[in-house]
């Protein structure tokens, strides 16, 4: 047992959400054994991995710049079945299938398909649709992967500015569909809702999953380890708060350093060494089993990761749904990009809760029980569901999709490198 981990009984202070529209909320779940955690089980492990060492160079390419690179649309992986698709404007370049072929592995496919729409002209569209309406119109907007739209959530009793009343999906998309310029997939959605609540009493080095409080919140998670400049820092959801950091009985972690302006995410500057670990157990396993990072990847729709927060521990059996989403949650606070993931197959399972904030999203085992990638900082949750008996360090919100800043952002825009 790498430190003591005491369990915290006493009362949190009242965090409470945003009450969700009447149509997300479930039924609780029976009373029950907690299933049992396990990566997903595919024929090739190395399928995800493999997959994005061909499309990654792809989107590298478009992300260069490069005028031949402004047709691509979206990628889409299937690690399943061993394929990928990438959807592009018009005829694809050579060079998309110069950088696939060169990064072929026997047995793997990668299909490039025609899209209606450019990545660039959905975030377009996007941006006259956000222009145009009111904030409350819409809980979140992004592109759809495969061209041929731009997806939006809304909550029906807040959405009758962009479609004069009428809030039916189809309607909402019609009328939004007119001021984007664009064809529109409606779906009502509630707000994300901030997940601000163990891995309770977690000290240097630190490791990401673990309980950090603030005078704001009385429940969050923490991150990734890394540095900023020459500091050593931990990352965290902002909304958590500033100022102090805590771990869950009441040790002084480190004081706020930066926040990412869009992003949600904050660093905090330790005291002491932060480590390239994070737990993997579920909330109340006392052993302290943690794993190793190994570095940082880029998210694609159909990607299957894992999340590791203090209030509900270690999940997998999670699916990338939509990327490069922007949204606003409860608090007000406008997030962009967000990535989204849900239960592979659609279940409801519940994946996050109020506590998880700040946590990790991992992905891309190097084995059953292998090093991960850093994926992104759990900042919401969205569509609730009731809280499974036990899976949770305390009585709290559980949803069934959670959202997370990618890593990306986060190097670029705050100059974070990991641990």
């Amino acid at each position: 047992m790498r430190r003591s981990r005491l369990m915290l009984f006493l009362a949190l202070s009242a965090v409470t959400a945003s009450a969700l529209v009447a149509a997300d909320a479930a039924p609780d779940a029976p009373d029950g054994p907690v299933p049992s955690v396990s990566l997903p089980v595919l024929r090739d492990p190395q399928a995800q991995q493999r997959l994005h060492r061909m499309t990654d160079p792809v989107q590298d390419w478009v992300e260069s710049g490069a005028p031949a690179a402004d047709g691509y649309a979206g990628t889409v992986i299937d690690a399943s079945n061993q394929h990928a698709d990438i959807y592009w404007k018009g005829e694809a370049p050579t060079e998309v299938r110069a950088l696939l072929d060169a990064n072929a592995g026997p047995g793997y496919t990668v299909d490039v398909h025609q899209s209606p729409y450019s990545r660039a002209e959905m975030r377009a569209a996007i941006d006259r649709f956000t222009a145009a309406v009111a904030p409350e119109a819409w809980t979140s907007i992004g592109p759809q992967e495969d061209g041929t739209a731009i997806a939006i959530t809304y909550v029906p009793t807040k959405a009758t500015r962009p479609t004069g009343g009428a809030t039916t999906e189809q309607a909402y998309s019609r009328t939004a569909a007119e001021i984007a310029g664009m064809p529109v997939t409606a779906t009502v959605e509630g707000i994300p809702a901030a997940l601000s609540g163990s891995r309770h009493s977690d000290s240097a080095p630190y490791y990401a999953g673990a309980e950090v409080n603030t005078g704001k919140a009385s429940f969050c998670s923490t991150a990734f380890s890394g540095w900023k400049d020459r500091t050593k820092v931990l990352l965290t959801a902002a909304h958590c708060g500033g100022g102090r950091y805590y771990n869950g009985t009441g040790g002084h972690i480190g004081d706020l350093y930066a926040i990412g302006d869009g992003l949600d995410v904050a660093m905090i500057a330790i005291n002491g060494n932060g480590t390239g670990r994070f737990y993997d157990g579920a909330w109340s396993d006392g052993s302290g089993s943690s794993r190793r990072t190994y570095g940082i990847g880029r998210n694609n729709v159909g990607d299957l990761v894992c999340l590791s927060g203090a209030q509900s521990g270690w999940k997998c059996d999670v699916e990338v749904k939509k990327v490069d989403v922007e949204t606003t949650n409860d608090e007000g606070t406008k997030i962009k990009p967000v990535d989204i993931a849900e239960s592979k197959g659609g279940d409801r399972r519940a994946i996050g809760a109020k506590g998880d904030s700040g946590g990790p999203t991992l992905a891309n085992p190097s084995g059953a029980n292998g090093d991960m990638e850093a994926r992104g900082v759990i900042v919401a949750g969205r569509s609730e569901v009731g809280c499974p008996a036990g899976s949770t360090a305390h009585s709290t919100t559980c949803y069934a999709q959670v959202l997370y800043v990618p890593m990306t952002p986060v190097v670029n825009q705050l100059g974070f490198s990991i641990s």
